[in-house]
């Protein structure tokens, strides 16, 4: 199936003769999610008679990674109860398997070694490389919050850990030595990497620098992924209002009668439980890059890729929302890398995040044809909403990150550069959140 092509849950479902059923509240053949079917449970518009909620909170966020720690922390921070409901063991997602970096304009840490640029410039070149294919409204939303998000990530490090998350100081130190480079700036904690800029008719010398890079490990490995994380773990772990469940995979998601989403419903250590949400659900479970059977399904193209990053990614967040109507978009987008890789980590991690496969001196063998994330999923406004097949808002489901394909890749391969979905799935995330944590509470 073509890479551009819209794909809507109702166009996949009238293709295999099962619209009727699954419209109806019936299950997809096939698609289940820990265990479980991708039919949504159902309670009464008026009560919680045939759900026995295990606990409740005002937000349910399905996943532990950028989207859902952002999210998490906005809604935290607005004043709402949070429980994040993570299918591994440990915290992390992709992000802190993630090289550290994060995109933004304007910041900060920009204006300090005297970059000048703006959120315009930066909505500009998400559209370029995109090529049309990304909304407007998705890319616009998304420019007006990066650059503010790199600086609030960097407030939550000097808050929490005492200390920067991005050295200006070495960037300034670094710039004289790389002068003509990345306009200069590189070297510490910016520059601009990870884009074809050519491809745009952009040399790689004028590209603006936007890629702020977490501060290195103490050993100097070469990825800072856990470093980028561990600003908003440390954030979590000191919130009273904030509680993380582990070893708990979303399996469906509750709606009463009305059609809003109520809660989840996951399974965990013990069997199945219940979370009651009283005023949004945000899925954030990092798409499907080890879903084989979603990439039988929507992508077959991807099927002789393995994935290095987060293993527990198999579309659980997407099949949920299939179930109670969610629209699809640009399902088969991918970030493949063809060649063999080495990656340098540190050891004191292994223990802290999730996904780790490295050696005892913190060395990882990445294979060929491999891919780090999917950026295919579910259609969402600037709301962080999620949307059904006819356009409009589910009730009290939101999503961020790579559970999201109305996102700024656009065309596969099309990359904007080094840490544009970090700074997308903050961006949704935090939007999700306070929108969620503003909203009424379902009685």
């Amino acid at each position: 199936m073509g890479n551009d092509t819209r794909f809507t849950r109702r166009n996949f479902l009238k293709g295999t003769g099962v619209a009727a059923i699954a419209m109806a509240g019936g299950a997809l053949a096939g698609c289940s999610s820990g265990g479980g079917s991708a039919t949504a449970a159902t309670e009464p518009a008026s009560g919680s008679a045939s759900v026995a909620w295990t606990k409740e909170a005002d937000v349910v966020v399905c996943g532990y990674g950028a989207a859902g720690a952002s999210c998490a922390i906005e809604a935290a921070a607005n004043g709402a109860s949070v429980i994040i409901l993570e299918k591994a063991a440990l915290p992390g997602g992709s992000m802190a398997r993630c090289g550290g970096a994060i995109m933004g304009a304007p910041t900060k840490i920009q204006q300090a070694l005297g970059i000048d640029d703006s959120a315009d410039a930066l909505y500009d070149w998400v559209m370029t490389c995109t090529d049309g294919t990304c909304s407007k409204e998705i890319a616009r939303a998304y420019a007006d919050v990066a650059g503010p998000n790199v600086d609030w990530l960097d407030a939550l490090a000097e808050e929490y850990l005492g200390q920067p998350c991005f050295e200006v100081a070495m960037a300034e130190a670094n710039s004289a030595v790389d002068e003509g480079r990345h306009n200069g700036a590189v070297g510490g904690c910016l520059d601009a990497t990870g884009c074809e800029y050519e491809k745009f008719g952009v040399k790689q010398e004028e590209a603006v620098p936007r890629t702020h890079w977490a501060t290195a490990s103490p050993d100097n490995t070469a990825n800072s992924g856990p470093e980028l994380f561990d600003p908003l773990l440390a954030c979590i772990e000191k919130q009273d209002n904030i509680e993380a469940v582990f070893n708990t995979a979303l399996v469906k998601l509750v709606t009463n009668a009305d059609g809003v989403v109520v809660g989840v419903e996951a399974s965990g250590p013990d069997g199945t439980v219940f979370y009651k949400a009283n005023k949004g659900v945000m899925l954030a479970t990092g798409g499907f890059p080890a879903g084989l059977e979603m990439q039988e399904r929507f992508c077959q193209d991807a099927l002789d890729y393995g994935t290095y990053m987060c293993k527990d990614c198999t579309g659980d967040g997407v099949l949920a929302a299939m179930a109670v109507g969610a629209d699809l978009y640009n399902m088969c987008n991918y970030y493949p890398i063809e060649v063999a890789q080495q990656y340098h980590y540190n050891v004191q991690y292994n223990d802290v995040y999730n996904s780790w496969d490295m050696d005892a001196d913190g060395y990882m063998e990445v294979p060929a044809m491999n891919m780090a994330e999917t950026h295919g999923g579910l259609v969402i406004n600037t709301d962080a909403q999620v949307l059904d097949v006819w356009g409009e808002p589910i009730p009290h489901l939101y999503c961020s990150g790579c559970d999201t394909g109305s996102n700024i890749f656009g065309v596969p391969g099309n990359y904007p550069g080094c840490g544009c979905y970090v700074s997308f799935s903050f961006a949704f995330g935090r939007i999700a959140g306070k929108h969620m944590a503003d909203s009424e509470a379902v009685a």
